[in-house]
């Protein structure tokens, strides 16, 4: 692997029969089907396995699905989703999936009801990053297209999706008995949502990751402190009471640094990786793409969020304050415990509203950066 260690995570899932070998070949590279024995990573049908660009200096990580059919829908919505939920929670970008491909055949022309209810709604309803591929396409034939137009309006329908959430490819150019061509199509839209789909998911999970990350570190404080709170007994000093306040009080201040540090360091990890990842995918679409001055803001890019991230999460939340003599021996327990909840409180609001927002807005500002 090159020394970036960039990686890029992509699942792909479809029932036996659509495509995927091929469509993975026409989109990564002619070898990517070739390193298909990977390693299982559910019993139930979900495989990885990688595939290192050369030329782009990726190490792609593919999660593919197999033997996905009607009577297993249960268990690939349960093996895979809980595989989603724990990649895309991640504080780390690099351990989403930064691509969710899910395949169908025009040949078929239908949709079948365990794809939409255990498989397609499940994922949408998380909001995940999925591109749908309609494979074998030929433009040139009425049928073809229509039984594509049709399988559109399906999942239109049902999914509440845009019509550009779904692209037509044909990952093998093929030679008819009549001796038209097929070409291969599709690359070009497929590469394009990939880097318009990533930034969306960044500028939209990262916030919310970061918060929960921030939530978690609160609740550990809170638990901590009542472990701290049920060790004082009635011979317990007023002097070690008052002690045991100050440190619960310390605590908290420690923990927010902490994770404000962990949380600007996420933040600004994550964007340079989507930065990385797109000097790298295919120069494709108008010159818009939110690429091309990616090396100049990377350049200004930690100092921004030195000055911003971390302050701004520690100047957002209130001061702790104990009144460390109110804590009498008989009812110190309670009473300590009571002001823990009081501060758990006022703090957990004010990272759900005021500091998520502010994450949301330095994401949105960002984007409007690279988007320049």
């Amino acid at each position: 692997m090159d020394n970036t260690g960039l990686v890029s995570n992509i699942l792909i899932a479809g029932k036996t029969g659509v495509g995927k070998s091929a469509f993975l070949n026409y989109i990564y590279g002619r070898d990517v089907a070739e390193s298909r024995a990977g390693s299982p990573v559910t019993a139930e049908g979900l495989h990885e396995y990688e595939y290192y660009d050369l030329e782009r200096g990726i190490l792609f990580r593919f999660f593919d699905t197999w033997g996905l059919e009607a009577d297993r829908s249960d268990e690939w919505h349960e093996a895979v989703l809980s595989i989603v939920n724990k990649r895309e929670g991640a504080l780390d970008i690099a351990d989403w999936f930064h691509t969710i491909y899910y395949l169908l055949s025009i040949n078929s022309g239908r949709v079948e009801a365990y794809e939409l209810e255990s498989i397609l709604k499940p994922l949408y309803a998380k909001r995940s990053n999925v591109t749908i591929i309609l494979t074998n396409y030929n433009p040139d034939s009425a049928m073809n297209v229509e039984k594509a137009e049709a399988m559109e309006d399906v999942l239109i329908r049902e999914l509440g999706i845009s019509r550009d959430a779904m692209i037509r490819v044909n990952s093998v150019e093929k030679k008819l008995l009549g001796g038209q061509v097929v070409p291969h199509i599709g690359y070009e839209a497929v590469w394009q949502r990939n880097r318009t789909n990533l930034w969306k998911d960044v500028e939209r999970k990262l916030p919310h990751n970061l918060t929960r990350h921030l939530l978690t570190e609160l609740e550990a404080w809170r638990a901590r402190s009542y472990r701290s709170a049920e060790t004082i007994r009635m011979i317990t000093p007023q002097v070690m009471i008052s002690w045991k306040a100050r440190q619960i009080e310390k605590d908290l201040e420690r923990t927010l640094e902490a994770a404000a540090e962990t949380t600007e360091a996420a933040m600004a990890q994550g964007v340079r990786h989507y930065i990385q990842l797109m000097e790298r995918y295919p120069l494709v679409g108008a010159p818009s793409d939110l690429v091309f001055k990616a090396r100049r803001v990377e350049l200004g890019f930690d100092y921004s969020f030195n000055r911003t991230v971390r302050k701004m999460v520690l100047g957002m939340i209130p001061g702790v304050h104990f009144i460390y003599w109110a804590f009498k021996r008989r009812t110190a327990e309670r009473g300590i415990k009571k002001a823990v909840n009081q501060q758990y409180e006022l703090v957990k609001q004010t990272i759900e509203l005021d500091v998520h927002r502010g994450f949301e807005e330095e994401m949105r500002r960002l984007g409007r950066t690279l988007n320049q």
